[in-house]
């Protein structure tokens, strides 16, 4: 495999003079999944952020496929092959689903309605289906939909289970199965829900107060119970 993420000391956060993130690295490698993982407050999402700059940071480097995208805005980012699905499903509620589609993409989606059971509809059905009328883990499809659209070769999915029933969980995570299997692409999966980050991913780092403190194989729950709580322990 070869190296398609490249991260180099990263520091930053919503304002300026307060670091959440410091001095993070990370190199990802192409078809890889990594998760990241970690208590809330640990700084899992503002690096998925950070990543895209959705957020300022004030030191590091980023780059994808050997070069350095530091620089470039959230949109050129889009355009050149990293997209993010952001925490909570979101989508336009005032819009369609074909609308929302539309404006992730204005390619074609039968790739993805072969593993998406929300566009397994007719184009009819999905240009008249209200975004806002879609249950919890519709949204999050669609959500996941847009963020596929684009044909990214790097996906950042921030908390796909979050606000989902068990069930809506469990269908997730299979459709994330299958885009792996089908598209080959490469995943940064933040997870709150430690157990899903380890069955999916080869391996996953532990984020701590802003930094990564250990990474993880796919089987060692034991050590993940344990680093995770050795502070609420004593």
């Amino acid at each position: 495999m070869s190296e398609i993420l490249k991260i180099n000391n990263l520091w930053g956060g919503y304002q300026e003079g307060v670091d959440i993130l410091r001095g993070i690295s990370l190199e990802v490698q192409q078809g890889e999944a990594v998760g990241i993982i970690g208590l809330n407050g640990s700084g899992k999402s503002t690096f998925g952020k950070a990543i895209m700059n959705m957020i300022p940071f004030r030191k590091g480097e980023i780059f994808f496929e050997g070069e350095d995208i530091t620089l470039l805005t959230t949109s050129q980012l889009s355009h050149r092959g990293i997209s993010i699905m952001q925490q909570g499903g979101k989508v336009f509620g005032s819009l369609s689903v074909w609308e929302n589609l539309q404006l992730a993409s204005q390619g074609e989606f039968s790739q993805l309605s072969e593993v998406i059971p929300l566009l397994q509809r007719s184009k009819r059905e999905l240009q008249h289906l209200m975004a806002d009328k879609l249950s919890g883990g519709q949204k999050h499809q669609l959500s996941l939909a847009m963020t596929l659209a684009s044909n990214p070769r790097l996906v950042i999915l921030d908390e796909p289970s979050a606000g989902l029933s068990p069930k809506a969980v469990e269908e997730m995570y299979k459709i994330l199965q299958t885009i792996r299997d089908l598209l080959g692409v490469t995943i940064i999966l933040i997870e709150q829900t430690i157990s899903r980050a380890l069955s999916y991913c080869e391996r996953s780092l532990l984020m701590e107060m802003g930094g990564f403190s250990s990474q993880i194989e796919s089987s060692d729950f034991n050590k993940i119970e344990e680093l995770l709580f050795k502070n609420i322990k004593s």
